[in-house]
């Protein structure tokens, strides 16, 4: 009778214990078979036409919801939402992180359909930032996933023309206009619709104006703004921008600015596309110079100047909010612990009549704890791995376009610096009151940018200034400075533009670093500045 009891108390402890390991193991399973666009959020872009701050919440509330019914198709619809509004604000940094967080629950579902805008809103924030290589990375493996789902007939083939579209404009950013054609080309062909795709159009219009086909040109874009205006879209901008292009190749200046001026409205009242107003205010400023207006040329030299400063400075209210990835599992570890504890308290209120039934519950209880407790941190080091590599990869990413970023604002401002010193020079001449107080306010202005400039760096290296003055302590703050120039690849006459000295005061100063450093005359002073890693 006792022997059966046992058993029976036996069987009932492994019962639980194992119910508890599976309901544990259930509590990671990441959904991977819930598929559905019956609840994709599709109002949330309707909102987001009119009011952007509303379509953010909606997506929120939505993203929430979705996560709770383990509907990770929809939910990931709603990430991307919200990815698509900061990168709207110009916040590409705040879109970056959306789409990096929400890639992981992509990769462990079945259906990767919803996977390809993820990719393919990766693909476009790494081409806003020139990293071409990796854009084109991103872009393509969201076609694959485009050509799996809806290259069959009765498929949606707007989803795979989209693909199609987005590695196209990614071959306009890098001027390669033939490749751009053939998948602008792809995207009528696998449009079963027939219709009149202006989207589309507008690409052909631009690439044919960059030829200098202005015919063709004209053709495509003729017609086309009232579309985008009528239906409240955001990419009215870019094609009020393109039939800018259009009328300034053909030599129609005044109606070149009037698109220009329409495209940089649509910016500003739609909150769209901030990328390309820096490039429509500097066209606007090189038309109003043609046509000797030195002040309005000279206001908006100075807004594009602001504008690109602004928009992918990385100190920028925009842009200077980037979040780290949370580590889901030390809470899981620790409700694991509670349960543990929980289940000893219990069983410690149990029957103490017979000692060997406590060593039984004992012993199975430790056996139980030491495999389930094994098995977790097996999976959770795996999982822990996956996501650091992710976020190593990430950070690796982020420094190296901060680093881009802050080397192409310093050439863009030596490139304006010499855009506003000949406007400088023409306005002398016409008014030289006026000319003193503008170079006044100049010199003021770039003195400030290049001390942020500097002040950018060591936020961004701080790490390289530790350990290159711990490798020599002796070297001064003009050293240090000369030293990040070189390690972002600046030529000597571009740090002498940047110091304010001659060219061969950049050389003179090269060798006293060079000595500083103990170089021999063989040894690579870039090189040398290149290969400083932290904690050297």
């Amino acid at each position: 009778m006792i022997i059966n009891t046992l058993k029976t108390k036996k069987h009932s402890i492994i019962f639980i214990l194992t119910s508890l390991f599976i309901n544990i193991l259930n509590a990671q399973v990441i959904d991977s078979t819930i598929f559905s666009f019956k609840k994709f959020p599709e109002k949330g872009f309707t909102i987001s036409m009119q009011d952007q701050g509303k379509a953010k919440a909606y997506f929120k509330t939505k993203a929430s919801y979705y996560l709770t019914q383990k509907d990770t198709a929809n939910y990931i619809h709603c990430m991307v939402g919200l990815a698509y509004i900061e990168q709207a604000r110009g916040r590409y940094n705040n879109a970056f992180d959306i789409i990096w967080n929400t890639l992981p629950k992509g990769k462990h579902i079945n259906n990767k359909a919803p996977v390809l805008k993820l990719y393919r809103q990766l693909g476009l924030l790494y081409g806003n930032y020139g990293k071409d290589s990796i854009a084109l990375h991103y872009l393509q493996e969201g076609l694959d996933i485009a050509k799996a789902y809806y290259s069959q007939p009765k498929t949606n083939s707007n989803k795979l023309s989209n693909s199609y579209f987005s590695i196209a404009n990614q071959y306009i950013k890098m001027k390669d206009y033939n490749i751009a054609l053939q998948y602008l080309d792809s995207c009528y062909i696998v449009n079963s619709s027939n219709k009149k795709q202006f989207y589309v159009n507008a690409l052909y219009g631009l690439i044919h104006t960059e030829k200098g086909d202005f015919i063709k040109a004209e053709k495509y874009l003729n017609g086309i703004v009232p579309y985008f205006e009528n239906n409240a879209l955001g990419y009215q901008a870019k094609v009020n921008m393109f039939i800018g292009n259009l009328k300034h190749a053909i030599g129609q200046q005044d109606s070149a600015m009037f698109y220009y001026q329409k495209s940089l409205k649509a910016i500003d009242s739609l909150t769209v596309h901030p990328e390309i107003k820096p490039e429509v205010m500097e066209k606007l400023a090189l038309l109003y110079f043609a046509k000797n207006n030195k002040t309005e040329a000279f206001k908006y030299m100075q807004g594009a100047k602001f504008m690109s400063d602004s928009l992918f400075n990385t100190q920028s209210r925009q842009n200077n909010a980037l979040f780290e990835i949370k580590n889901k599992y030390q809470e899981d570890i620790y409700k694991q612990q509670e349960l543990i504890a929980a289940q000893n308290k219990l069983l410690e209120t149990k029957d103490k009549a017979s000692f060997r039934l406590k060593l039984l519950i004992a012993a199975l209880l430790i056996i139980s704890f030491i495999t389930l407790i094994t098995y977790k941190l097996k999976t959770q080091m795996k999982k822990l791995q996956y996501e650091q590599s992710i976020i190593n990869e990430k950070n690796d990413a982020i420094l190296e376009i901060k680093n881009k970023e802050l080397t192409a604002n310093a050439l863009q401002i030596i490139e304006k610096e010499h855009s506003v010193k000949e406007l400088l020079v023409a306005i002398k001449n016409i008014d030289p009151k006026k000319h003193q107080e503008l170079s006044s306010k100049y010199r003021k202005s770039n003195k400030k940018l290049w001390d942020d400039f500097n002040l950018r760096f060591k936020q961004i290296n701080n790490k390289f200034y530790e350990s290159l003055l711990k490798l020599h302590p002796h070297l001064t703050q003009t050293d240090l400075k000369l030293c990040a120039l070189i390690k972002l690849n600046f030529d000597s006459k571009e740090i002498a533009e940047i110091l304010a000295i001659s060219t061969h005061g950049v050389h003179t100063a090269r060798s006293r670093v060079r000595k500083k450093l103990n170089l021999n005359r063989k040894d690579s002073l870039t090189n040398y500045i290149a290969n400083i890693l932290p904690d050297s």
